[in-house]
This record gives C-alpha cells, structure tokens and sequence, in this order.
C-alpha cells in the first residue's frame, strides 16, 4: 500500500502500526516513546508518540497514537509539526510534575535512561506544578539481592506490569494508588522480598527510568564493551549482552534482536554471573601427594598425567581407561574429548553427562524417525493449538520458554499436563494427568487406546509415512483400561477427553523433559510419544512435534559430538567398520578402537571389579550428580588415577589424584547447540581467571603429550576446531565460525549455509518411514525389590534458582533466594507421621540416608515426596539407587522407594 511520510511516498506493510512504519522508513529515534516497548503488547497511555494523520494531502489532520494506530492506504502522516511538538511537551511536563528534578539528567559516567533520551528529543518543558513522589514517602526498596526499586522515578508507564505479565506471565506487580499517591506494589506489598517474583528483570530492562533498576546498574552502565554470548546454564540456548569494563563483568541485559530469547532471560541468565570470579575459583594445577594437594605447574600435571595413563594402559589395556565430558563445555571442547579417548587413548570408553539425562529421548527418537533431536523450533509456539507436556516443568528448568508456554495456557490454548506433581503449568492445564511415578507407559498406553477408538487416526499420514502401524493398533486397542486406570492412579474417563483433545486439534506439540527420560522405560515412553505424533500426523511441519527440552546447556551438542561409546561424531555406529575407517580416515590415525565403550555405570561396576584403572572426568560432579554415591565412591577409590577439570573444588574434585582448573565460558571460544539443535557462538568475553586454561587448550595438549598431533595446532582455536567437526558431521557440513553469526543456525546445514527449522517435513523421516513401536508397562524394579520396605516414591526435581549440583548458582546471590533443599510433603502424610511444617525428617532408602528439612504441600499426591538436589549438604543422591532406563542405563531419578521419620 501506499504511505505518505512528510508528503513522501512509501510502501506499507500490512498489519503495520504508524511508530514501526516511521521507524523503518526513516530510524528508530524519529519518534519519541515512552510507554512503548516493542516486546510488549501496545498500550497508547502516554501519547508521546503521537503524530497526525490525514486520508489525503492537505486534508484535515487527526492526532493519534502512533503505537497503536495502523497505516491505512493512502495515508499522509506527519510525525515532527510544530502542533506535535508542543503536545509532547505539555506531556512531558505533566510527567515531571512527578519526577525528581535531579533526575532530568544522567548522573556524571552513566548513560542516559530512556526517559532522560526522550526528554533530551523533545526539549525540557517549563514546569510550572512540581510535586513529585519524594513528598508521598516512597522508600527505596533493596530488600530483593537483585533487583531494587525507587519509585520517586516512576513515571507510570505501566511497561513493568505489562512486563511481568506479557513477557514472564507471573503479574506479580500492579499499580495502587490515585494521584501522585500512584505506585508500583510488588505482589500486595511494597518490597520484592515478600512477593511471588521469580526475579527474571524483565521489568528491570523495560523499565525506562531508574524506578527498577538491578545492583549491577546495567541499565546505565558506559561499558568498555559489550559482547554477545550464550548462556551457560539450561538448554534454551539465550542470547547474553555481557558488559566489561576494566576486564570485569559489570552486567548482563538479553538483547531484543536474539531469536531465541527476544529480550528475555531468568534470573540465572541476567544475574547468576558472579560465580566467575569468586574466591574459591580453581586457579593452578593440583597433584594430590600424600593426600594432601599441591599446586604444581602445567607441565608437571601434564607429565603426572601421561607417565600415569601409560602405565595403566600397558598394564591393563586401553579399555581399563575411560573419559567422562561434560554437556556444560563448548561442542568443540566435546569433539576434542571423544577424540582424543578414541585416537590418542585409544578406547571408545567415553561417556557424558547428556546419557545421564537425555540418552533415551536420543535413541527413542533414532528409533522411531531417525534422528533423535527436536523436530520443530520453539518459535513454532506461535502456530500450534494444542501442547502436551509430558514430565517437565518448564518454568522452573527452562524459564523463558517456560513463559512463553505459560503465556499460551493462560490464552486458554488447549493444553495437557502429565506430571505426577501439580506443578504451575499443571495448575493452569485444560487437563492435568496426575500419574504415579514409574507410570508413563501405561498412561500412554491408554491415550494412545482411545485416540484410536474414536477413530481420530490419520489413516493417510500413516499409510503413506510409517510403518508397524498395524502391530501397534492391535497392541493398544485390546488393553484394559480400568487396570490401567489403578495402575497410573488417573481417571479413564479424563485421560479419553485429554486424548480426543489433543488428536482433535489442527496442530500439536509434545513437549518433554526429564520426567520422562529419567525412568527404567524412559527410551520406551519416548518412543510411545513418538507414536502420538505419527498417529495423529503432527510432525514435519510447523506448529507440531516432538520437542525435548534439554536439561543443560549443551546436552544436545555433546551428543552430536559423539560423547556415547556406541556412536561418534554425528551419532555413526563405532561398531560398524565402514564407519571405523570413516573416523580413521578424518582423524588421520591407522584404525579407530574397535569394541564398543563403557557407560558412565559399567565403568563404575567395572572399577569396583578391578578391571578399570583410570577416569578423566571434565566439568562433572559426577559423585554428587550420578545416582547412589556410596556405589560411586567405592569405584573411585579403587582407581588408580582419577583425573578431574573444574571451576571449583567439587566433591568429585576432591577425591581426584589431579585437578586441572578451566576456564568459565566467559573466559574462551565455542559454540553450544541449543534444545531445538540451534548451534550458537560461546564468545570470550574475559582473559582467563589465574592460570586457568580452557577445557580444549588442556585436551589439546594431552593429545601431544600423549602421541596424537591435532591437525588445527597446538593452540584452541574454537573455529578451527568447528571447521574439523563440520568436515567430519555430516548434519553440520555448512557450518563454520562467521556464518553462525549473531543468532547461530539449526542443524542440519547445508554446504551452502542453509539451516533447517523443521525436519522430517511431509513424512521424510531420516530412517525412510516413521516405525510404531508397542509396549506392556512394567513396574520399575526399584518398586518391586524395595516397596515393601520403603513405601514412599521419592521424585527429584530442579528449581528456578538453581543449577544441577550448584556449583555455580551457589556461589552467587542466587543462594540468597534459595539457601536450601526441602522434602515436599503432602500434609496427609505428614499428619500420620506427626511432622509439622518447620520439622526435619531422616529420609532413607536402601543405599543411605539423610536428613532435610520439610515442606508440606498438596503439590505432591500422598505417597509421594520431592526433592531438589542442589545443595550438598544434603546429598540427596546417597538414596537414589543403579535402576536405569534398560536401553541407555539413564539412572531412574524419579522413582526412588524411600520412607521418612520425623528427628
């Protein structure tokens, strides 16, 4: 359509507000806001934007608000006449009637805020009615560790609230008061201490004054330099601004113009940053001698380290040495660990912390399509009807898409919890399937029954794409459902309207998490939700799917990366000897190990049994983070070296015979591969802390020391290493350093650079056909060996303000906010129990016991207790037993049998 700017002709955009069509023809800054942000919906209360408008040049004009106002065809708009100037500065001295006069202007090094950009734009007004808040006693709020408040700046724009409600969908703050009595209030209170926060800043960024700031000032901050990274902790993969001034990180904001996050992030993100220079930083190589550790130079751990490893492998063999790597380090880094086992070690005894978790989302979704990683983006959000989460919860592990998921329940999108615990999704869910734990195959037994008889099928999709159908359909429709409905402890009749609702939409999504995976038929569950999507046709195109939410930050890159001792590089079969001569070749090595490699356990059992001597362990706290740690310690003891790279002193880290200090992410090169296979850069933002060195630098050197030239040098470097892993990865052929850019590219890519959103688009699964698979439910053998004695399910979970073991949150203000791990109670169980809300309990299972303070909550069903695993003094994995998914041995976290007494 055509638009007149200032009587120039311009093509408008259809659905195109006035603000965004000036903004594109003209810049940004051509008119002045105040309430407008573009993440939020446009809400026209201040009319600072406003301009005029005529149907025809020279006509008569109207004044609007050009936020919120579309461009119509034929339209004259005039956005900088002297009738528009002096309206936005009668608006403006209405606003600083209320506004601190020594705030008008930045303070002395500081950047100027928004309001104060916009006062400067449209001139200082003569205010002729002073008031301003600081007469109403507005007191400083600094009771939250973050985020502060002083509210003398508040210009009422209401961009907080619509914030906290549009971006993170908490609505924790409002506004009270008439008058210049007006003011934000946090919950029902004044201070954030006592409010519902989940402290993500969104209001913080938004806001355009210093009325919500955070302690780090970033706001206002004038940085040496500002550089994008990717965040370390979960697998949404956000995009980071990190400030630095003078070498240090001074703040964090997550930039607007990043596809993954679009301005958003949680408070891990945006805040829990100060672990990077805390004093208990690992800074120099360790040799522990006597038991007691000593600070030795690189060479001398590097020489400790290769006498030691040569000697075993010539005593035992290369198989009695194995390496774990870690889903927190770069892909390169990974690479370079499965590389240097195989090449320089040669073992194929290499296993990491993404089989720990999500294994069996990997190798169900190899078995059904062919490829086990998510099939859509999470922009796909946007398109679908219906959601099934299916043993997540996002908003505490994978917050900004949890909010995003939070957004559409509370749109009331049809929506379908299976969760054994209400969480806050659940609460807000169409239908909540409140299952017993251990209990996933048999609900979906029951979904996967009643989709088929109503006869909700896509008999065409299904025909023409898959395979084993028919095996399938005889399987479910012939199963009992009143056994199954006393089996899962959900109603018959509500679990058919969740199926007919989910099969009934137009598009799907499956979202799922470690509620899912961390079972003794967690490969099995995966592959049954693979079944729904195949059935019911919602895969290979957008809006649908089967989406895994990953855990940590690079789950997904450190198994593209080939840290599994079955598969290599790009997930190729290391028992296959084409595929050994492929690696061979690529490596530049004679042959490649030829026998299949241990998992994390069986190297465990096999150290206990005196047949596995050493263990390298990168960025892993394997003792506190892997199931039953006495099972653990007892393996580790019998090792003749065990060889550990952190950050900190970890438990694990203190039994090592060698310690190697690496560096954070802030301090190197890489990339890591978000949940929705987004393969993003990791940029250096600081020097080193110390003598730390990054994890590669030290896997590189090995590799020389040890006998193995890496063709890229001595040195890491992150895009050279990139390069060697596209030319090795099939799916990451077009992948290199500069064409990753600002907001990376999703696997797989082309030679041309070309990336893919969805795959398996219009039934062309990777395997050739989509296979149905069919299962019996069986109960897990924790439940049948131990039930008896041990009545209680214990489930784990992670919470918000924490990360895995903790060892980087606890060293930062988050601690703050979340100081310990509870037992969640149900109340009904407590009474029988005679434990109150403020009591300790001694929880004890098979393998040990520990005590842990209570929470009682109807969240949890009676039978049912949870718990978070992050604070060590609990340890709560003294409990957790060696039951593990029987494909990939994944440790069955969610299903413990424990019982609990009052102390």
């Amino acid at each position: 359509m055509n638009v007149y700017l200032n009587d120039i002709a311009f093509q408008g955009r259809e659905n195109e507000t006035i603000l965004e069509f000036v903004r594109r023809n003209e810049n940004r800054d051509a008119i002045p806001t105040m309430c407008q942000d573009d993440r939020l919906d446009n809400f026209g209360s201040c009319r600072v934007c406003s301009v005029e408008v005529a149907r025809e040049k020279g006509g008569l004009t109207k004044t609007v608000a050009s936020c919120h106002t579309p461009i119509f065809e034929g339209a004259y708009i005039y956005h900088n006449t002297e009738k528009i100037k002096r309206l936005r500065k009668n608006i403006l001295e209405l606003v600083l009637t209320d506004y601190p006069s020594d705030k008008v202007f930045p303070d002395k090094g500081k950047k100027p805020t928004e309001f104060q950009k916009a006062i400067a734009d449209i001139g200082i007004p003569n205010v002729r009615y002073p008031q301003g808040k600081s007469n109403f006693g507005l007191q400083k709020d600094n009771s939250h560790p973050y985020i502060k408040s002083d509210l003398s700046q508040c210009i009422n724009c209401y961009r907080c609230v619509r914030a906290c409600e549009e971006i993170q969908g908490e609505m924790v703050l409002g506004m009270s008061g008439r008058g210049f009595a007006t003011q934000i209030i946090k919950g029902f209170d004044s201070n954030f201490d006592l409010s519902a926060c989940v402290s993500c800043g969104a209001c913080v960024q938004t806001c355009p004054t210093e009325a919500l700031y955070d302690k780090f000032t970033t706001k206002t901050l004038i940085p040496d330099e500002t550089i994008r990274t990717t965040c370390t902790y979960c697998g949404v993969g956000c995009q980071l601004d990190v400030s630095v001034i003078d070498g240090e990180i001074r703040g964090i904001q997550a930039p607007e113009t990043a596809e993954v996050n679009e301005g958003h992030t949680c408070l891990k993100g945006r805040f829990a940053f100060q672990f990077y220079n805390h004093p208990d930083r690992l800074t120099d190589p360790l040799i522990k001698r006597d038991g007691k550790f000593e600070v030795v130079s690189w060479e001398d751990a590097y020489d400790f380290m290769a006498k030691k490893l040569t000697a075993v492998k010539e005593a035992y063999g290369a198989d009695s040495i194995g390496c774990i790597s870690s889903s927190r380090a770069t892909n390169e880094e990974n690479y370079l660990m499965q590389k240097m086992t195989r090449v320089a070690l040669n073992t194929n005894n290499i296993d990491g912390c993404a089989r720990v978790c999500h294994a069996p989302t990997a190798y169900g979704m190899q078995k059904a399509f062919g490829t086990g990683a998510a099939t859509n983006s999470i922009k796909d959000l946007g398109m679908t009807d219906c959601i099934l989460l299916f043993g997540a919860n996002p908003t505490e592990a994978h917050p900004v898409t949890g909010a995003r998921i939070k957004q559409l329940f509370m749109q009331g999108i049809t929506s379908i919890v299976v969760d054994p615990v209400k969480t806050s999704l659940a609460k807000l869910a169409t239908y909540h399937l409140q299952l017993r734990p251990g209990t996933n195959v048999a609900i979906l037994n029951m979904i996967g029954h009643y989709i088929v008889k109503e006869g909700l099928v896509k008999n065409e999709f299904i025909q023409k794409f898959t395979e084993q159908y028919n095996e399938f359909y005889q399987h479910v429709i012939s199963l009992d459902m009143n056994e199954l409905e006393y089996i899962t402890g959900v109603s018959k009749d509500l679990v058919k309207r969740a199926a007919i609702a989910y099969a009934s939409s137009n598009n799907a999504m499956e979202f799922h998490g470690l509620g899912v995976t961390e079972h003794f038929q967690g490969s099995k569950t995966v592959m049954l939700l693979s079944n729904l999507a195949m059935m019911t046709g919602n895969i290979g195109r957008p809006g649908v799917g089967l989406n895994p939410l990953r855990g940590q930050n690079n789950v997904q890159g450190a198994a593209d990366m080939g840290v599994q001792p079955h598969q290599g590089a790009g997930y190729m079969d290391v028992n296959d000897p084409e595929i050994q001569n492929y690696y061979a070749q690529k490596y530049q090595i004679p042959e490649m190990p030829e026998r299949e490699g241990l998992k994390i356990p069986e190297m465990l059992d096999a150290a206990i049994n005196g047949k596995f001597k050493a263990l390298w362990i990168m960025g892993e706290d394997t003792l506190m983070t892997d199931p039953n740690t006495m099972h653990i310690r007892k393996a580790m003891e019998q090792l003749d070296i065990l060889i550990v790279q952190e950050l900190f002193m970890s438990a694990t880290a203190e039994m090592a015979d060698v310690v190697l200090p690496a560096s954070s992410y802030f301090e190197k090169n890489g990339t890591f591969t978000n949940g929705e296979r987004r393969v993003q850069r990791v940029n250096k933002v600081i020097d080193p802390i110390g003598n730390t060195k990054p994890d590669g630098q030290m896997i590189i050197d090995m590799m020389f020391k040890l006998g193995y030239e890496q063709p890229t040098g001595r040195e890491y470097d992150a895009a050279k290493i990139l390069d060697e892993i596209a030319d090795v990865i099939p799916f990451m052929k077009g992948i290199n350093w500069e064409r990753l850019g600002t907001n990376g590219l999703q696997w797989p890519v082309l030679e041309d650079g070309t990336d893919t959103q969805i795959i398996h688009r219009d039934g062309n699964f990777r395997r050739g056909k989509g296979k149905f698979h069919h299962f019996d439910f069986e109960e897990t053998p924790e439940l049948v060996e131990h039930r008896n004695k041990y009545p209680f399910i214990l489930t784990t979970a992670r919470q918000l303000e924490h990360y895995n073991a903790g060892t980087m949150t606890r060293r930062t203000d988050n601690q703050e906010l979340s100081p310990m791990d509870y037992l969640e109670v149900n109340p009904l169980d407590a009474a029988e129990k005679d434990i109150g809300a403020d009591d300790k309990v001694k929880i004890f299972s098979d393998r040990g016991s520990v005590i842990i303070p209570v929470k009682l909550t109807y969240l949890v069903k009676p039978g049912v207790v949870r718990t978070t695993f992050h604070q060590p003094e609990i340890f709560i994995n003294m409990l957790t037993g060696n039951v593990g998914d029987e494909f990939t041995l994944t440790p069955e976290y969610k299903v413990v049998a424990v019982d609990f007494e009052k102390i």
